[in-house]
């Protein structure tokens, strides 16, 4: 945000006598990068009312019904001068319509062009004509040594990657501002969190559920770091929760909601399990459903490991053994281990997965019996 501040605000003290700036916002899915422009556009097109300065900040996302060269320069005319939209203009008399409303009206535009890439990519496979990067780069070529009325361009994509597909000349044009947004850490992703469940829940919501979800959407294989994916698994566990009727939203909540956002615990996966790595899964379920935290401990799990084997009257492995199924439970996907934090269960909700084991074992001492019989 104060980047993109430095990079506009000489406009601001002096408008009408600037040139175009074009600006190139990369960052993976859920990392702000739609937010940060967005809250950008929202206070510069504010702090320019307060200083009586006619400019109007236009955000398009082009992956909402903008397809085409023709569809972007419409859905932007439409913004600024809907009068003038109306007209059956081309593409390109109505990028000339634009510009031209804009110096007679003596107003200023900041564009902003989300998901980009999206669209670029569209315009290629179509064969289109022309391209809006080359458009959009060179308006200063309009009127040769005139200050500029469209104030800047800031193109968003998740990576530079659709670059590959321009001209040289449309690459060169795009310049090498760049502000790249990393992936949200664990950290980042609680902060944010807190805030926005602070607002959108009547009940607070426990500190360790938070850095729970902060930590999932923080350790995804694929695109880790993504807050949007976070954001998506408190409203499903609030949703949950209100279904059930119940007063706050639970670490159980959360876990349902994120089964149906991650690949699941299968039947398949437990029935292949040996005998002391379904009773290690059984003393990390229990641990859970006994403390009703995030994490539980490798002591509290081998401790609920013991008490399993004792009611089943097996002899129980060492702590460090017990250790290393943990280890390769995580590695099959039926638990997660975070050194730092211990354990949790993210698959399935606790209690559905308490149920499914039970089954396991009362079909599997089933077919003892029917063997021995």
């Amino acid at each position: 945000m104060r980047m993109l501040r430095d990079l506009f605000h000489d406009f601001l003290e002096k408008p009408g006598k600037t040139y175009q700036r074009v600006v190139q916002i990369f960052g993976p899915i859920g990392s702000g990068k739609s937010c940060t422009a967005y809250r950008f556009g929202m206070r510069f097109e504010k702090e320019a009312r307060a200083r009586k300065i006619p400019l109007k900040v236009v955000h398009v996302s082009c992956k909402l019904g903008v397809d085409s060269r023709y569809a972007l320069y419409q859905t932007v005319l439409q913004k600024v001068a809907p009068e003038i939209a109306a007209r059956g203009y081309s593409a390109n008399e109505m990028l000339l319509q634009l510009i031209n409303h804009l110096r007679g009206e003596d107003e200023y535009l900041l564009l902003t062009l989300d998901d980009v890439d999206y669209l670029i990519r569209r315009s290629k496979d179509e064969k289109e004509e022309g391209g809006i990067i080359f458009d959009l780069t060179r308006l200063n070529e309009m009127f040769l040594g005139e200050y500029q009325h469209v104030v800047g361009v800031i193109f968003i994509a998740r990576d530079a990657s659709f670059k590959k597909l321009l001209d040289p000349s449309e690459v060169s044009t795009l310049g090498n501002v760049v502000i790249r947004l990393p992936a949200y850490t664990s950290e980042q992703l609680c902060d944010i969190l807190r805030e926005r469940v602070e607002r959108a829940f009547r009940i607070a919501i426990e500190e360790s559920i938070i850095e729970f979800v902060a930590d999932l959407a923080a350790g995804k294989t694929y695109n880790p770091g993504d807050c949007r994916f976070a954001l998506d698994i408190f409203l499903t566990a609030g949703l949950i929760a209100d279904a059930e009727g119940a007063e706050e939203v639970t670490i159980e909540h959360v876990r349902k909601a994120a089964s149906e956002s991650f690949d699941g615990i299968s039947s398949e996966d437990l029935m292949a399990l040996d005998e002391h790595a379904m009773l290690t899964l059984i003393g990390a379920v229990q641990a859970l459903r006994f403390h009703k935290t995030p994490y539980v401990s490798i002591k509290d799990v081998y401790e609920y490991y013991l008490i399993a084997c004792e009611g089943r009257e097996i002899q129980p492995f060492t702590y460090s053994k017990i250790r290393d199924y943990i280890k390769d439970l995580h590695f099959r996907g039926l638990l997660n281990y975070n050194p730092r934090k211990g354990i949790s269960i993210v698959g399935a909700s606790v209690e559905d997965l308490s149920r499914v084991l039970q089954t396991i074992e009362r079909s599997r001492e089933l077919e003892e019996y029917e063997e021995e019989t």
